[in-house]
């Protein structure tokens, strides 16, 4: 009887070896920061707002065969780790991934292809500009989980002040205004803003100005990406537009759109996960303070937009456990919405591109912040996802802050810049 126990116990003990052994790993590859992650928790550190790691939990729960490690990664590290790592052999299964690193990496048969039953229900369930952001040379290589855009943020208290009962609509209202709600220190410094840029963040220089140059009628490339169009003259107007408010002493290159919450900045354009800070920043006086428009136009109304993409490595030795995980995290139905979107409209303050998550979560997303956004995704312009996007992105960041600083007109700039981008675009599209 002891000897069939033992026996019994060894055969037991084996079984469970063999299943620990058979747990498929997934690695998950973020850039979110530790609340996103985690979660929001209240004073006794009890869960207020599922983060990332709560559905996961989830999903482990109904497929103990299956483990899953969140790795955050910084953002300025994000992409240089992944390219990193496929040299080193030690990569990630899953990616959430910025929609300008798109072509870089489906160049360098990084990211794996979307099975077409993803495909069918990005193409009828998302809103054109997060699938837009998903798509290189006309294939989608990963399931839209946020969509951004941009739009005018404004202290109604300080215009108010100044005598405006509402924002401006068209740039030279903007330009007219943002002088008389400006105030200076005794030494001629900016005391208070009547317009704040941000001369450190590429994404706060760039945007805003793609945002002005399709309000005005033009883009930055052609079609075929075989030219770079900075230099056409709706591209011109556009920054001279911006360096209007540097002429006429409403901001200057000091300025920056994260002293908004203090209360030091009238006007600024920003995207939407900024809300929460805001917030915290204006506590109860949040609503009485902080209006939203849309971005004052030039020609016709227009805003700059882009994505995030979730993606499987095509390294990967466990795809199709990693596209069931993305399956149930971003498409199965969860009660009228997916679990992303529930994370996104919830935690971390950004647009989930699926429009029945969209729907259901009108009352996250028809607050008084948020809301223009969404009604501005149908004047949104993608990002374009260009080869070298992001060293393109820096080079017309650096040569706009050089106008911005009077150090090289806006024609100047831009032409100085076209002839680098051009170089680049010939490399791999000529």
């Amino acid at each position: 009887m002891r000897k069939s126990l033992v026996l019994l116990l060894v055969a037991v003990l084996s079984l469970v070896g063999i299943s620990g052994l058979a747990k498929t790993k997934l690695i998950f590859a973020v850039h979110w920061s530790d609340y996103q992650v985690e979660g929001v928790k209240d004073e006794k550190e009890n869960i207020t707002v599922k983060g990332l790691r709560q559905y996961v939990e989830e999903y482990q729960k109904s497929n103990p065969d299956v483990e899953i490690e969140i790795q955050s990664v910084p953002f300025d590290d994000y992409l240089k780790r992944i390219l990193i790592s496929h040299t080193s052999g030690v990569i990630a299964d899953v990616y959430v991934l910025y929609s300008l690193w798109g072509v870089q990496l489906v160049d360098s048969g990084i990211l794996d292809q979307v099975p077409k039953d993803i495909v069918d229900k990005i193409k009828s369930n998302f809103v054109r500009a997060a699938v837009d952001g998903a798509t290189i040379d006309k294939a989608i290589w990963g399931v839209p989980v946020e969509v951004d855009n941009y739009a005018l943020i404004y202290n109604k208290k300080l215009l108010q002040e100044a005598g405006f009962n509402q924002p401006p609509k068209t740039w030279d209202e903007l330009v007219a205004m943002a002088p008389k709600l400006t105030k200076k220190n005794p030494d001629g410094t900016i005391a208070q803003y009547g317009f704040a840029f941000l001369s450190g963040w590429d994404s706060a220089v760039v945007h805003p100005y793609l945002a002005l140059l399709h309000s005005n009628g033009g883009k930055m490339f052609t079609d075929d990406f075989t030219e770079c169009l900075l230099t056409s003259k709706e591209a011109v107007e556009a920054l001279e537009a911006e360096l209007k408010l540097f002429k006429n002493g409403a901001t200057d290159p000091a300025a920056s759109v994260w002293n908004f919450p203090a209360g030091k900045v009238a006007m600024m354009i920003m995207a939407p996960w900024y809300e929460t800070s805001l917030k915290l920043g204006f506590k109860d006086q949040y609503e009485e303070t902080v209006g939203v428009a849309p971005i004052p136009y030039l020609k016709k109304p227009a805003t700059a937009g882009y994505t995030w993409f979730i993606a499987v490595d095509a390294a990967s030795k466990n795809k199709k456990a990693a596209w069931d995980f993305i399956r149930w995290m971003t498409l199965q139905d969860a009660g009228g919405f997916t679990r992303m979107g529930e994370l996104m409209a919830k935690n971390i303050g950004a647009i989930p591109p699926n429009k029945t998550d969209i729907n259901y979560f009108k009352g996250e997303l028809d607050d008084l912040y948020t809301s223009v956004f969404v009604k501005e995704l149908e004047n949104t312009y993608q990002e374009p996802n260009v080869a070298q996007g992001q060293e393109i992105k820096t080079i017309l960041m650096r040569e706009i802050i050089e106008a911005w600083n009077g150090r090289k007109t806006a024609e100047k700039a831009l032409s100085d810049a076209k002839v680098q981008i051009d170089k680049i675009l010939a490399e791999f599209y000529k």
